[in-house]
């Protein structure tokens, strides 16, 4: 998986960036099978605005995986928060369409299976 980190005015550092490596890596577990490349763009922010909110740190996250992107974007008062709160957001929506994806082919193999009975 390709990882980028954008952290527009703010310097980061080695240490920020291998948390949030190390907490995306979680995704790997589950882009495992993707046929394409699997892209990660984060982007971190420290802003006055977010601030106002109660929060010091938004992070966003673009998960780009066999043509489908998952969007998550969250704020809390600690980078680890919201970088945890991103990768939690982007793990449930892959999971989502997994399940509406494998619910779309149970449906079509059980109207499949009532197409083919006859004489009952």
């Amino acid at each position: 998986m390709n990882i980028t980190i954008k952290a527009p005015h703010h310097n980061l550092t080695e240490a920020m960036r291998g948390l949030i490596e190390d907490k995306f890596s979680a995704l790997d577990k589950l882009t495992a099978h993707a046929g394409t490349p699997v892209t990660l763009s984060c982007e971190i922010e420290e802003s006055i605005a977010v601030e106002r909110s109660g929060a010091k740190y938004r992070a966003e996250g673009n998960l780009a995986l066999d043509g489908k992107l998952f969007r998550a974007e969250a704020a809390s008062s600690t980078l680890e928060g919201a970088v945890d709160r991103v990768r939690d957001d982007l793990i449930r929506e892959f999971q989502h369409a997994q399940g509406k994806r494998k619910g779309l082919v149970k449906r079509g193999g059980a109207a499949l299976k009532r197409m083919l009975r006859f004489g009952n």
